[in-house]
Protein backbone atom coordinates (compact mmCIF):
# COMPACT_ATOMS: atom_id res chain seq x y z
CA UNK A 1 0.00 0.00 0.00
CA UNK A 2 1.36 3.55 -0.87
CA UNK A 3 2.14 6.22 1.28
CA UNK A 4 -0.41 8.85 0.77
CA UNK A 5 0.52 12.40 0.81
CA UNK A 6 -0.48 15.85 2.18
CA UNK A 7 1.21 19.22 1.52
CA UNK A 8 0.07 21.89 4.03
CA UNK A 9 0.51 25.63 4.61
CA UNK A 10 -1.60 25.91 1.02
CA UNK A 11 -1.98 29.58 0.70
CA UNK A 12 -2.75 29.84 -3.03
CA UNK A 13 -4.72 28.37 -5.82
CA UNK A 14 -2.51 28.19 -8.39
CA UNK A 15 -0.59 25.78 -5.70
CA UNK A 16 -3.47 23.94 -4.37
CA UNK A 17 -3.92 23.08 -8.08
CA UNK A 18 -0.50 22.18 -9.06
CA UNK A 19 -0.47 19.47 -6.06
CA UNK A 20 -3.48 17.90 -7.06
CA UNK A 21 -2.28 18.08 -10.75
CA UNK A 22 1.26 16.04 -9.38
CA UNK A 23 -0.92 13.79 -7.54
CA UNK A 24 -0.92 14.68 -3.90
CA UNK A 25 -3.75 12.90 -1.41
CA UNK A 26 -4.90 16.12 0.49
CA UNK A 27 -4.06 19.65 1.24
CA UNK A 28 -3.94 21.26 4.27
CA UNK A 29 -5.47 25.42 5.33
CA UNK A 30 -4.34 27.24 8.07
CA UNK A 31 -7.27 29.07 9.65
CA UNK A 32 -5.64 30.18 12.84
CA UNK A 33 -1.92 30.28 13.34
CA UNK A 34 1.28 30.70 12.19
CA UNK A 35 2.97 32.81 8.99
CA UNK A 36 1.49 30.52 6.40
CA UNK A 37 -2.10 31.40 7.87
CA UNK A 38 -5.04 32.52 5.98
CA UNK A 39 -8.47 34.32 6.28
CA UNK A 40 -11.55 32.22 6.18
CA UNK A 41 -13.01 34.06 2.77
CA UNK A 42 -9.98 32.61 0.78
CA UNK A 43 -11.00 29.15 1.10
CA UNK A 44 -13.53 28.93 -2.16
CA UNK A 45 -11.22 30.39 -4.25
CA UNK A 46 -8.35 27.73 -3.31
CA UNK A 47 -10.97 24.55 -2.88
CA UNK A 48 -12.44 25.39 -6.36
CA UNK A 49 -8.97 24.77 -7.81
CA UNK A 50 -8.65 21.52 -6.88
CA UNK A 51 -10.54 18.26 -8.09
CA UNK A 52 -12.58 15.38 -6.44
CA UNK A 53 -11.07 12.97 -4.50
CA UNK A 54 -8.35 15.86 -3.09
CA UNK A 55 -9.04 16.20 0.73
CA UNK A 56 -9.55 19.45 1.99
CA UNK A 57 -7.80 19.52 5.90
CA UNK A 58 -8.50 22.59 7.62
CA UNK A 59 -6.22 23.35 10.49
CA UNK A 60 -8.01 25.20 13.56
CA UNK A 61 -7.61 24.77 17.51
CA UNK A 62 -10.84 26.55 18.12
CA UNK A 63 -10.87 29.38 20.26
CA UNK A 64 -8.29 28.92 23.20
CA UNK A 65 -6.13 31.10 25.64
CA UNK A 66 -3.32 31.32 22.91
CA UNK A 67 -5.44 31.71 20.14
CA UNK A 68 -8.40 33.53 20.82
CA UNK A 69 -9.67 34.23 17.26
CA UNK A 70 -9.11 31.13 15.88
CA UNK A 71 -12.43 29.90 14.18
CA UNK A 72 -14.59 26.93 15.34
CA UNK A 73 -15.09 23.92 13.23
CA UNK A 74 -18.73 25.56 12.43
CA UNK A 75 -17.35 28.86 11.60
CA UNK A 76 -14.81 27.37 9.09
CA UNK A 77 -17.49 24.79 7.34
CA UNK A 78 -20.33 27.76 7.04
CA UNK A 79 -19.41 31.18 8.20
CA UNK A 80 -17.30 31.50 4.58
CA UNK A 81 -20.37 31.11 2.58
CA UNK A 82 -21.14 34.00 0.66
CA UNK A 83 -24.16 35.01 -0.56
CA UNK A 84 -24.42 33.39 -4.09
CA UNK A 85 -22.29 30.46 -2.86
CA UNK A 86 -23.02 26.98 -1.55
CA UNK A 87 -20.80 26.36 1.40
CA UNK A 88 -17.56 24.56 1.24
CA UNK A 89 -17.09 21.16 0.80
CA UNK A 90 -17.39 18.89 3.68
CA UNK A 91 -14.02 18.80 5.64
CA UNK A 92 -11.72 16.58 7.35
CA UNK A 93 -10.38 18.66 10.35
CA UNK A 94 -6.92 18.66 11.98
CA UNK A 95 -7.83 19.46 15.05
CA UNK A 96 -4.76 21.20 17.56
CA UNK A 97 -4.59 20.97 21.56
CA UNK A 98 -6.09 18.36 24.11
CA UNK A 99 -9.43 19.09 24.30
CA UNK A 100 -11.76 17.00 26.37
CA UNK A 101 -14.73 18.15 23.73
CA UNK A 102 -12.68 16.76 20.82
CA UNK A 103 -15.56 13.88 20.91
CA UNK A 104 -18.26 16.30 20.79
CA UNK A 105 -16.81 18.19 18.48
CA UNK A 106 -16.54 15.66 15.88
CA UNK A 107 -20.19 14.37 16.54
CA UNK A 108 -21.54 17.63 16.03
CA UNK A 109 -20.05 18.43 13.17
CA UNK A 110 -20.09 15.49 11.42
CA UNK A 111 -17.00 15.53 9.74
CA UNK A 112 -13.57 13.41 10.53
CA UNK A 113 -11.63 14.83 12.85
CA UNK A 114 -8.08 14.18 12.94
CA UNK A 115 -5.97 14.71 16.39
CA UNK A 116 -2.26 16.37 16.45
CA UNK A 117 0.59 15.00 18.69
CA UNK A 118 3.11 17.27 19.15
CA UNK A 119 6.48 15.75 20.33
CA UNK A 120 9.33 17.64 22.21
CA UNK A 121 12.55 16.05 23.35
CA UNK A 122 12.50 13.20 25.61
CA UNK A 123 10.84 9.55 25.01
CA UNK A 124 8.25 9.60 22.35
CA UNK A 125 5.92 6.81 23.49
CA UNK A 126 4.90 8.23 27.21
CA UNK A 127 3.95 11.64 24.93
CA UNK A 128 1.58 9.59 22.72
CA UNK A 129 0.24 8.15 25.36
CA UNK A 130 -0.51 11.21 27.38
CA UNK A 131 -1.93 13.21 24.57
CA UNK A 132 -4.34 9.66 23.86
CA UNK A 133 -5.31 10.68 27.44
CA UNK A 134 -5.86 13.72 27.40
CA UNK A 135 -8.95 13.75 25.06
CA UNK A 136 -11.75 11.89 25.44
CA UNK A 137 -11.85 10.03 22.19
CA UNK A 138 -9.16 7.66 20.10
CA UNK A 139 -9.06 9.62 17.03
CA UNK A 140 -8.31 6.98 14.18
CA UNK A 141 -6.10 9.54 12.84
CA UNK A 142 -3.38 11.11 14.39
CA UNK A 143 -0.57 14.16 12.72
CA UNK A 144 2.42 13.60 14.74
CA UNK A 145 4.19 16.54 14.20
CA UNK A 146 7.90 17.51 16.23
CA UNK A 147 7.44 20.57 18.81
CA UNK A 148 9.48 23.76 18.22
CA UNK A 149 8.16 26.39 21.08
CA UNK A 150 4.83 27.47 20.29
CA UNK A 151 5.13 27.63 16.12
CA UNK A 152 2.45 24.59 15.28
CA UNK A 153 3.72 22.65 12.25
CA UNK A 154 5.83 23.89 9.34
CA UNK A 155 8.94 24.41 11.64
CA UNK A 156 11.30 22.27 9.68
CA UNK A 157 11.98 20.33 12.99
CA UNK A 158 12.73 16.64 12.63
CA UNK A 159 12.62 14.14 15.12
CA UNK A 160 14.16 10.42 15.76
CA UNK A 161 11.94 7.78 13.52
CA UNK A 162 13.36 4.66 14.62
CA UNK A 163 12.01 5.84 18.10
CA UNK A 164 8.60 6.90 16.53
CA UNK A 165 8.00 3.62 14.71
CA UNK A 166 8.99 1.56 17.78
CA UNK A 167 6.75 4.08 19.87
CA UNK A 168 3.87 3.72 17.69
CA UNK A 169 4.59 -0.31 17.90
CA UNK A 170 4.37 0.15 21.79
CA UNK A 171 0.94 2.11 21.52
CA UNK A 172 -0.83 -0.89 19.04
CA UNK A 173 0.66 -3.93 21.12
CA UNK A 174 -1.65 -1.51 24.02
CA UNK A 175 -4.61 -1.38 22.14
CA UNK A 176 -4.19 2.10 21.00
CA UNK A 177 -4.51 1.70 17.10
CA UNK A 178 -4.34 4.95 15.13
CA UNK A 179 -3.32 5.85 11.42
CA UNK A 180 0.00 7.93 12.02
CA UNK A 181 0.44 10.72 9.52
CA UNK A 182 4.09 11.59 9.92
CA UNK A 183 4.78 15.32 9.76
CA UNK A 184 8.14 17.66 10.79
CA UNK A 185 11.52 18.20 8.84
CA UNK A 186 10.22 16.27 5.61
CA UNK A 187 11.82 16.91 2.35
CA UNK A 188 12.09 15.27 -0.61
CA UNK A 189 15.72 14.49 -0.06
CA UNK A 190 14.67 12.37 3.42
CA UNK A 191 11.27 11.66 3.02
CA UNK A 192 11.63 7.89 1.08
CA UNK A 193 13.90 7.57 4.12
CA UNK A 194 11.31 8.45 6.90
CA UNK A 195 8.76 6.42 5.16
CA UNK A 196 11.12 2.88 5.25
CA UNK A 197 11.88 3.86 8.98
CA UNK A 198 8.95 4.92 10.51
CA UNK A 199 6.28 3.60 8.07
CA UNK A 200 3.22 5.88 8.12
CA UNK A 201 0.14 5.83 6.69
CA UNK A 202 0.83 9.20 5.32
CA UNK A 203 3.24 12.09 5.26
CA UNK A 204 2.88 15.38 5.72
CA UNK A 205 4.71 18.32 4.12
CA UNK A 206 4.98 22.55 4.45
CA UNK A 207 8.19 24.24 4.55
CA UNK A 208 9.89 21.17 3.01
CA UNK A 209 8.32 22.19 -0.56
CA UNK A 210 8.31 25.90 -0.40
CA UNK A 211 10.17 28.63 -1.95
CA UNK A 212 13.20 29.45 0.24
CA UNK A 213 12.45 32.46 2.66
CA UNK A 214 8.38 32.28 1.45
CA UNK A 215 6.58 30.63 3.85
CA UNK A 216 3.15 29.53 2.09
CA UNK A 217 4.57 29.68 -1.09
CA UNK A 218 4.89 26.38 -2.57
CA UNK A 219 8.08 25.49 -4.95
CA UNK A 220 6.34 22.80 -8.25
CA UNK A 221 9.54 21.28 -8.79
CA UNK A 222 9.97 20.29 -5.25
CA UNK A 223 6.44 19.21 -4.39
CA UNK A 224 6.73 16.64 -7.70
CA UNK A 225 9.93 15.12 -6.31
CA UNK A 226 8.26 14.88 -2.98
CA UNK A 227 5.31 13.33 -3.91
CA UNK A 228 7.47 11.13 -6.26
CA UNK A 229 9.82 10.13 -3.70
CA UNK A 230 6.79 9.66 -1.11
CA UNK A 231 4.96 7.38 -3.23
CA UNK A 232 8.10 5.41 -4.22
CA UNK A 233 9.67 4.72 -1.00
Amino acid sequence: MRTRVKICGITRAEDAAAAAELGVDAIGLNFFAGPRQIPLDWAYEILSAIPPFVTPVALTSGPTTQFPKAPTIGEIQYGNATAGRAPLPIWTFQYYGTSLFLAQIAEKSRCAVWGVCRISEGDIAPQIVAYLQSISFRPGVIVIDAANGFQLGGTGQQMDWRELRDAVWLCLQKELFFHMILAGGLTPENVAEAIRIARPYAVDVSSGVEVAGKPGVKDRVKMRDFIQAAQGA
